[in-house]
């Protein structure tokens, strides 16, 4: 089959079949806002109102794509829209809507007016029919409210980017255009720096079923209304792991999964998702390194920067060569906004494997305060959905990381690996967490247990739940989700606090038959006496 393959900063592909049925794909034109009109400032595909301007998204000391930004102090609003036509309502009558963006600190809007709208239309789209319209601007408010401590040092971190979600039904039958807009009405910021509403990566997708559990009210009388996963088509990988094969297509050892085929691999938790959809594909930005350490000087789409494979074997390998696929920080930190980090951000080639069916290990044991009884290694623990490892809390020295990041949480090692701290909010933008509903997977840890974000149930975070507290392991067990690790925003140990399950050595390079936890290991660096932050206290076995 062939594809028309187009990519964006986020390392989002968006696959285009030119025969045969696919069930996501994002129908609008343009999508990370790249390509421009010529002689304008326009990007291709939109139209922009009053404010509103096409430019690099992000800051001087930033790695960052251009997209759309609504200035803060413009008192007359603005808008970015595109006309998306050519609607084929046999191929889904649910639509979503996304964008990503980031508010800056100082960006602020009369009201609660910012927002995001869908509008039908009929006859190729001269003929309004109806809309809808979603206030997102008290999202930004609650973000800042709840994700300001995971920030450095505890402030900012609410102005990362995020996904913005606007679902709906299409109304009528004659509908064949769906307008897509995201529009303030009145900037209220009182300065101009940093005061920014930023945009990327818009998306429409049509789907047969709601994601969000609602019902067609044309189907409202059935017993079993259409879902968008067909259960009895799913084959089982082993533990949550299931993919649906394409008719005629083998699911015998090994099974190969990328980007074109990852919306056919799911996990189970409290639906099946897609974990790994629009996270396996970056770029190699300029200022990187590539795999041989030279720099790089011109971007490069990698559309192999994650790569899965089930082996039959009882384990889930993945092969990643640890792109961000978001903006990032310019590393060396020239500007010294980053801790002064001399290193690259470089292109690798690492395999990790992760247990299938995870194993509890009644010998398990979370860190005391320092990590002074070496639960976990220094270097990675874990991987992120967009194949980005996961570090411990603690830099070289044992000091606190979680304070000299990135904007997105991320920032590379001695050894130019790009790696994530603490709760990584970039990595969520496939995802729409709004904090209405419990998290989803955004990692696993190398004892194959899965890692969600922070939410563990509508409003309330896992690191201040009474009704179901995290152990010291940062873990908590429910009957759909089973033992699992949340990330906890602002407190430590910020991501895991150990492993509760026996892992698999082989994903420790330098010391791959030493288990975490078995006693020191040579190459780490350990804390003075009395030296770094303060542990969690009260860590112990957990409450298997």
């Amino acid at each position: 089959m062939k594809h028309l393959l187009l990519a964006s900063f986020f390392g989002c592909l968006i696959v285009f079949p030119t025969f045969s049925q696919a069930r996501l794909v994002n129908l609008v034109q343009n999508p990370d806002f790249e390509e421009i009109e010529p002689g304008t400032q326009t990007p291709t595909g939109y139209d922009l109102t009053g404010a509103a301007v096409w430019r690099k998204v992000g800051r001087e000391d930033e790695i960052a794509p251009h997209g759309i930004a609504f200035p803060g102090n413009a008192a007359g609003g603005g808008s970015v829209s595109q006309m998306v036509r050519h609607i084929e309502q046999s191929k889904g009558r649910w639509v979503t809507f996304r964008f990503r963006g980031l508010p800056e600190n100082g960006f602020e809007v009369t009201g609660d007016d910012l927002e995001m709208k869908v509008e039908f239309y009929a006859k190729d789209g001269t003929e309004y029919l109806d809309g809808a319209t979603r206030t997102i601007y008290r999202e930004v408010e609650k973000d800042r409210a709840a994700l300001t401590v995971n920030g450095d040092y505890g402030r900012g971190g609410g102005a990362v980017w995020r996904s913005y979600e606007l679902e709906e039904l299409i109304p009528f039958p004659q509908v064949d255009t769906i307008k897509i807009t995201v529009d303030y009405a009145s900037g209220a910021a009182t300065g101009d720096r940093e005061s920014s509403f930023l945009i990327g990566d818009f998306s429409l997708v049509q789907r047969q079923a709601s994601l969000n559990g609602s019902v067609d009210p044309a189907n409202a009388h059935m017993a079993s209304p259409p879902r968008d996963v067909d259960e009895s088509k799913l084959v089982s990988l082993g533990g949550r792991w299931y993919y649906e094969p394409l008719p005629g297509e083998s699911t015998s050892a090994p099974l190969t999964v990328t980007e074109e085929n990852a919306d056919r691999l799911f996990y189970k938790s409290d639906r099946y998702i897609n974990p790994f959809l629009n996270n396996m594909t970056a770029w190699l930005r300029a200022g990187y390194k590539d795999e041989q350490g030279n720099i790089v000087t011109q971007d490069r789409f990698v559309p192999d920067n994650v790569v899965l494979i089930f082996k039959g074997d009882g384990f889930l390998t993945i092969r990643a060569k640890n792109l961000p696929n978001h903006p990032t920080a310019k590393f060396p930190d020239t500007f010294g906004t980053q801790g002064y980090n001399p290193s690259y951000i470089q292109e690798l080639d690492k395999t990790y494997r992760l247990p299938l069916e995870p194993v509890l290990n009644p010998d398990a044991k979370a860190m005391d305060a320092n990590d002074r009884n070496y639960a976990l290694p220094m270097g990675a623990i874990g991987v992120a959905v967009n194949g980005v490892v996961f570090y411990n809390p603690f830099d070289a020295g044992m000091q606190d990381a979680s304070n000299i990041m990135d904007r997105c949480c991320g920032h590379p090692s001695p050894d130019n690996r790009y790696h994530y701290h603490k709760y990584p909010v970039c990595v969520n933008t496939p995802f729409v967490d709004k904090g209405d509903a419990p998290s989803q997977v955004i990692g696993f840890a190398f004892d194959g247990f899965p890692i969600y974000g922070p939410y563990q149930s509508a409003g309330v975070m896992a690191r201040d739940s009474t009704t179901n507290p995290l152990n010291a392991f940062n873990a908590c067990f429910d009957d759909v989700r089973g033992w699992h690790y949340h990330v906890t925003p602002g407190k430590f140990p910020y991501i895991i606090g150990g492993y509760m399950g026996k892992i698999e050595s082989s994903n420790f390079e330098r010391h791959p038959t030493r288990a975490p936890g078995s006693g020191p290991l040579p190459f780490l660096n350990r804390p003075p006496p009395g030296g770094g932050p303060p542990g969690p206290g009260g860590f112990g076995p957990p409450p298997f």
